[in-house]
């Protein structure tokens, strides 16, 4: 199935270059030339914020399509889900991780939004130990999403986070959550920006993502179609930093996800915060960290010995 995908659908697909998704520059250094599914998938990093993201890549019609139509299933290997799945995945000790971080803003919350909200698994939590909270989840999966109302009590919007600002201009929430969707997002400033205009100035946001320079990541499990954007402490602090927002908490540890994770509470930031790039000795470091952490030893091997045996043949030509 792996194969059949690689070839008959991300090689058809349109791809573009583009400069830096956080920082804008143009000023990129390509890693890799591979990934997880063997799909040819390029990773480059930005030299002067250290981004590191997929480039060139599809383009935002070409990802709508992906989403809409195949990554649940080639992701997931499932359409719906059922509660044998939930139960036997990540997603019950992941909501609990989010519930016992939030449980003190909860305490006094009113509502609550999940942008990307999956089977609903945080929301019925929620729900169940805080019943005066109004719950929303947004969720672009039909399946999912569908599968997340017939669970709670609150609304569930089938449909993407810019229709659903649209839809509702004026809207604001105590708490907003979003866990494992910002490293899907082509356009992460006006993905944060659009969050931010539902938070009043006391309201908390909490984003959790992979970790790309997590010292457990090993092998190119983290690297795929899937995430576009790979994260870091620093990118996503700067991130937050470029919208307006200052962060309250941040995890490292104890995150239950399959991929190393990090997780941050922020907050509307009072005033302006002077944003800092990276310098490139630090830009240098994260990629050759990068590479000893993504490339399987015996792959890096492989490489050194073919590039030997290349220039041996070069010489023998002549």
């Amino acid at each position: 199935m792996v194969k059949d995908f690689a070839n008959t659908f991300y090689k058809g697909m349109h791809k573009e270059k583009v400069t830096c998704p956080l920082c804008d520059s143009n000023r990129l250094k390509k890693l890799y030339d591979n990934d997880r599914y063997q799909m040819g998938v390029q990773t480059v990093i930005c030299k002067n914020c250290s981004l590191i993201h997929i480039n060139p890549r599809p383009t935002e019609q070409e990802m709508v399509g992906f989403y809409k139509n195949h990554y649940r299933n080639f992701y997931e290997s499932i359409d719906v889900p059922t509660s044998h799945y939930i139960a036997n995945g990540p997603f019950i000790p992941r909501a609990n991780f989010v519930y016992k971080v939030l449980n003190d803003y909860l305490n006094h919350a009113n509502n609550i939004l999940d942008v990307g909200c999956a089977e609903g698994t945080l929301l019925k939590l929620i729900e169940d130990s805080y019943p005066s909270i109004k719950t929303q989840g947004i969720e672009p999966s039909n399946g999912f999403g569908n599968y997340a109302k017939g669970q709670l009590r609150g609304e569930v919007f089938l449909g993407g986070y810019q229709e659903f600002v649209k839809q509702s201009p004026n809207i604001k929430f105590d708490i907003i959550t979003t866990t494992h969707v910002l490293e899907h997002i082509l356009s992460p400033k006006e993905f944060v920006e659009s969050l931010k205009s539902m938070m009043h100035e006391s309201s908390v946001l909490y984003i959790e993502v992979p970790n790309i320079m997590s010292d457990n990541l090993k092998g190119l499990g983290a690297i795929h179609l899937g995430h576009v954007l790979s994260y870091d402490s620093t990118t996503l602090k700067l991130l937050l930093n470029l919208c307006g927002l200052e962060v309250i908490d941040f995890y490292t540890e104890g995150l239950p996800a399959l991929t190393p994770a990090m997780g941050v509470i922020c907050k509307k930031a009072n005033k302006y915060n002077k944003v800092t790039y990276s310098t490139p000795s630090i830009v240098d470091q994260k990629a050759k960290l990068f590479i000893e952490r993504i490339l399987p030893a015996k792959e890096e091997k492989r490489n050194s010995v073919k590039k030997k045996l290349k220039v041996l043949l070069n010489k023998l030509l002549g």
